[in-house]
């Protein structure tokens, strides 16, 4: 194994503390922020990075230096979790684990959305082929994109254990774990021997053509397209026709991913959304300010039974600036915050519409897709699973991830019966235990938050 490059440049950092000053979560003095920088190069006790970042990356956009402070951060998650390892409801979006969200979930599919994702795991790719990686939150959602014309125009395959390169891992500091991905992505990549590869999510992008060369030692000889490029390339060039203009207000999610792109990923978002025929309304924190749909709360955890209220009281900051905008609807192109934004707006009753972008663009092509009714239901499904993963990781440990590949026969993909499971998803179909539910978490959210 490769040795680490850390990406962040303790000799370009002068201490000046603005990478933590301007952070629009910490919200912290810049005397507070000065110490706190120095704190974390020293390797001494964290008072407030370690425990409330969100991993946003803003802090990257902050620093005058260019030092890429939120690598530091990232530094120092990887030293607590040798130490300590991952808290046991971490469980859930570790495919190699039992009781993981994909392994749970899969009792809820519905056939149709079971034959997609079996073709897509299935499928063994082929040299010729210009492979589109399904990505393993759009796996939770596939009716997203299943069945559209857009998938036409590739191969694609769903590997639940790539990890997504090791994306989501990436933003919770598991470094050395990363390396391992890297190292697994490659030799499948090579194996199959493709040639281009496009990922659905900017973050798996990022991870394949950045953070594995340039900090895991791995570097990739395919061609990596962003997805989202392809698709606003084939606009402009009238090979997908967009006749059906929404005449839609939205606000856009600029998910914490989309900051190594910069003006240029933001921009490009933009243009595909506006051509569809979306009126834009920013939200006070956007583009860079951008503040994370919750997920990334989870990074900084404390106590592990306050993790998800941690990740719904931070995401609930979102919702408060997407509905103060006046729009109809938000907004994500990141499948992972489609799986955190579903929930939370079911959990807090919102009334705005919650979008992947690539069902904005299948819309203005003028196909057909079943919202809000999938989405209502997957967002139940997920809260069910997230309810029953919090109720039994209270008698697990912390645990350290050995294997990141599946074994031969799957099995901590294939469900079981999981009867507790079903009866907690059985409740849900019921109206009034639902509104019951989310009253009942709203008022524990205060209560049971670390933050």
């Amino acid at each position: 194994m490769k040795e680490r490059i850390s990406a962040f440049h303790q000799d370009k950092c002068i201490l000046c503390g603005q990478c933590l000053y301007q952070c629009p979560v910490l919200e912290l003095s810049i005397e507070e922020a000065k110490i706190e920088r120095k704190n974390l190069i020293e390797g001494r006790q964290s008072r407030y990075v370690l425990s409330k970042c969100t991993s946003c990356m803003s802090c990257n956009l902050y620093c005058p230096e260019q030092a890429n402070p939120y690598q530091l951060i990232q530094e120092r998650w990887n030293d607590l979790y040798k130490t300590r390892g991952a808290p046991s409801i971490y469980k859930g979006v570790c495919p190699t684990q039992e009781s993981n969200v994909w392994q749970l979930l899969n009792i809820f599919l519905s056939e149709r959305e079971k034959k997609w994702i079996s073709q897509w795991m299935d499928y063994v790719p082929e040299p010729r082929d210009k492979v589109l990686l399904i990505g393993n939150f759009i796996h939770l959602f596939p009716f997203i994109i299943g069945g559209s014309k857009l998938l036409d125009y590739f191969k694609p395959i769903d590997r639940i254990d790539q990890w997504e390169g090791g994306a989501y891992l990436y933003q919770s500091g598991y470094l050395d774990i990363i390396q391992k991905i890297a190292e697994r992505t490659k030799n499948d990549f090579d194996g199959w021997g493709v040639q281009t590869v496009v990922p659905i999510l900017d973050a798996v992008h990022n991870m394949f053509t950045q953070v594995h060369p340039k900090e895991m030692g791995i570097k990739h000889d395919q061609t990596f397209i962003n997805f989202h490029d392809w698709l606003l390339e084939k606009i402009n060039e009238g090979e997908i026709e967009l006749p059906n203009q929404l005449n839609l207000t939205i606000t856009v999610h600029d998910n914490c991913y989309s900051k190594p792109f910069g003006d240029d990923g933001w921009n490009k978002h933009r243009e595909i959304l506006e051509k569809c025929g979306c009126k834009i309304l920013e939200m006070q924190h956007n583009r860079k300010d951008s503040l994370c749909c919750g997920f990334g709360a989870g990074a900084s955890w404390v106590k592990n039974i306050s993790i998800p209220f941690d990740i719904v009281s931070e995401g609930a900051k979102k919702f408060k600036e997407a509905e103060k905008t006046g729009a109809k609807a938000l907004v994500s192109y990141c499948g992972g915050c489609i799986y955190t934004l579903w929930a939370m707006r079911e959990l807090f009753g919102s009334k705005i519409d919650v979008y992947h972008s690539i069902e904005i663009v299948r819309m203005a092509m003028g196909e057909k897709i079943n919202y809000p009714h999938d989405h209502v239901k997957r967002a139940w499904d997920i809260i069910a699973t997230m309810t029953y993963q919090l109720l039994i990781s209270v008698f697990q440990k912390n645990f350290f991830i050995e294997d990141i590949t599946y074994d031969a026969d799957l099995s901590t993909f294939r469900p079981k019966k999981y009867r507790l499971l079903r009866f907690i998803r059985m409740l849900f179909d019921i109206p009034m235990f639902r509104s019951l539910y989310a009253k009942i978490f709203r008022i524990l959210m205060p209560i049971m938050k670390s933050r």
